[in-house]
């Protein structure tokens, strides 16, 4: 007797990088053809002139909030930090400080290490709800003249930063990746042709970079315009409302947003979606 699931003839592509394998495992358990084209990478810096000068001004007490924003970024300013200092020191300093950790990622390295967190976001995880905590809590509430240290991920995420420096803080922040297009481009080239071919049903998106970096390529495979009009026939699936407005910002409507932004729910959402037809 076959078991059918929820994708059965479905061809889901997936830009997803660093969980590539993860995603496609998670569609094919609903049933799903996989098409994974992964779209970006986290590249050091060459130097991490950044995570030292955040370091020196953390141990001499002249900071007052340290944002920590994904968890990749926080377990490698951490161990960079501790290619020159004193692993002891750096956790009194970290331990300290006042500590915000934008959702679990972050959280689950912070906790790993022993070092306490003092505001933990809610999800949708973006930068309104950092924004909205920081006012709720009565030691964030007034930001006038506090020096808080970002954690950035890949790009500055200016309308937190501008939002900050509206409230009367000061910004330090702490790069220690960027992201850039995959060195072997031939899958994501794929993955967009098959969407133009008209190969393809859902389209998930999982971060906002992989839209530009997606949109970027497109115009050495056809264009922007071909693939936003290809796209229009396909279910798009955005895993939350930052992605969400990466992508209205390039013309490309969401059809699809799960409850919460994880990878299994927003997997299991979309079945259940397409299962209801």
């Amino acid at each position: 007797m076959s078991t059918v699931t929820p994708l059965d003839n479905i061809t889901a592509l997936a830009f997803e990088s660093r969980l590539a394998n993860t995603t496609s495992k998670l569609l094919q358990r609903q049933g799903a053809k996989t098409i994974s084209a992964p779209s970006m990478q986290e590249v050091p810096l060459e130097t991490h002139t950044a995570v030292f000068e955040f370091s020196e001004q953390l141990f001499a007490g002249d900071l007052d909030i340290l944002i920590c924003m994904t968890g990749v970024g926080t377990d490698m300013m951490i161990k960079t930090m501790k290619t020159k200092y004193d692993w002891d020191d750096i956790q009194k300093a970290l331990s300290d400080i006042l500590l915000v950790s934008r959702g679990p990622k972050p959280a689950k390295v912070l906790r790993g290490l022993d070092i306490p967190i003092d505001i933990d976001v809610p999800e949708p995880n973006t930068w309104k709800e950092i924004l909205a905590i920081l006012a709720e809590t009565p030691e964030t509430s007034d930001l006038e003249g506090k020096r808080i240290a970002i954690q950035e991920y890949g790009e500055p995420n200016e309308k937190l930063n501008e939002e900050l420096r509206k409230r009367g803080a000061e910004l330090v922040q702490t790069s220690i990746y960027r992201w850039a297009l995959p060195d072997d481009l031939e899958p994501l080239k794929n993955g967009i042709r098959a969407i133009l071919d008209g190969d393809v049903d859902v389209v998930l998106f999982t971060s906002k970079t992989q839209i530009d970096h997606v949109m970027k390529v497109a115009d050495t495979v056809a264009s922007k315009e071909e693939l936003r009009e290809a796209l229009n026939n396909v279910m798009v699936a955005s895993i939350g409302p930052v992605c969400t407005n990466g992508l209205q910002s390039h013309g490309i409507e969401v059809d699809f947003e799960p409850t919460r932004p994880k990878l299994g729910v927003f997997i299991n959402e979309i079945a259940e979606r397409m299962n209801q037809g």
